[in-house]
C-alpha cells in the first residue's frame, strides 16, 4: 500500500473503502468489503484487550476468516488488504495505548463453512520474552507504518511505498531494510539531496526509537511499540 505524505490524516477505514475502486469495482455489492473488516477488527481488538503489568495489552496474531466465494473475489488485493489490516492494528494500539506481547501479524484465511458475506475474526496472544517492541516510522500526518518483513521506499515516484510530493526528494530516495536480527537500518539510494538521520547526511545507517529522519523537506520520526 502506498502513503501519500502531502495529505492530512484520513480514516483507515476510508483507504480500505478505496481498494475496492477501479479494477475492483467488479465486485458485487454482496460481497464483503475491506471496511467491514477493517470495523469489525477495530472492535474485536478492544474486546480481546487485557490489562497488563505495564496497561492494556491485545493480542499480536491475528487471522481473518472468509467464505471461500469471497476469499477468491478479495485475492487479487489481498497483500493491500493485509497491509492495511496491520496498519489499522498499529493506529488502534497507538490511539489506546495498548501494547504487544510480540510482534503483530495477521493472516486472511478461508472456511468453507462460512457463507457468502460472512466472516469472522480470531486472534491470540503468542508472547515472546524476547521481544521488546517493533520498529516502526511515523509520517507528519501522524501515520505509523510498522517495519515488518518488506522493504520500504521513500521517494517522489508512484512505486514508492511513502511517496513525498516535494521536489527535493528524488524519485528513489531511500529505502529502509529490516534486517534478521531485528535491526532495522536506513539505506541512501544515491539520491540527489541526501537523506538525514539526527541532521547528518548519511549513506546507510542502524535506526531505532528515537531517530528523525529528514527526506526533502519532511521529518519523519523513528520509534518502537
Amino acid at each position: 500500500m502506498k502513503y501519500h505524505v502531502d495529505v492530512p490524516f484520513s480514516e483507515i477505514e476510508g483507504r480500505l473503502e478505496r481498494l475496492v475502486e477501479g479494477v475492483f469495482a467488479k465486485f458485487s455489492k454482496s460481497a464483503i468489503q475491506p471496511a467491514e473488516i477493517g470495523k469489525k477488527l477495530s472492535r474485536h481488538i478492544d474486546m480481546e484487550k487485557r490489562i497488563g503489568v505495564r496497561g492494556p495489552i491485545i493480542p499480536n496474531d491475528y487471522l481473518v476468516v472468509l467464505s471461500h466465494e469471497d476469499f477468491d473475489e478479495l485475492v487479487d488485493i489481498s497483500n493491500a488488504l493485509k497491509s492495511e489490516l496491520q496498519t489499522l492494528i498499529h493506529q488502534v494500539a497507538k490511539e489506546r495505548n495498548y501494547r504487544f506481547v510480540g510482534f503483530p501479524d495477521i493472516r486472511i484465511s478461508y472456511d468453507d463453512n462460512l457463507n457468502r458475506g460472512s466472516f469472522a475474526i480470531e486472534s491470540k496472544f503468542i508472547e515472546d520474552s524476547d521481544y521488546l517492541g517493533h520498529v516502526f516510522i511515523e509520517l507528519p500526518n501522524g501515520l505509523r507504518i510498522p517495519v515488518g518483513k518488506s522493504k520500504i521506499n521513500i521517494g517522489r515516484a508512484p512505486t514508492s511505498t511513502v511517496i513525498i510530493d516535494d521536489p527535493k526528494v528524488s524519485r528513489s530516495h531511500a529505502e529502509i531494510t529490516p534486517l534478521e536480527n531485528g535491526s532495522v537500518i536506513i539505506r541512501d539510494l544515491g539520491s540527489t539531496n541526501g537523506t538525514k538521520v539526527n541532521g547528518k547526511k548519511i549513506t546507510s545507517l542502524q535506526i531505532d526509537d528515537g531517530d528523525i529522519i529528514d527526506i526533502g523537506t519532511v521529518e519523519i520520526k523513528v520509534g518502537r511499540q
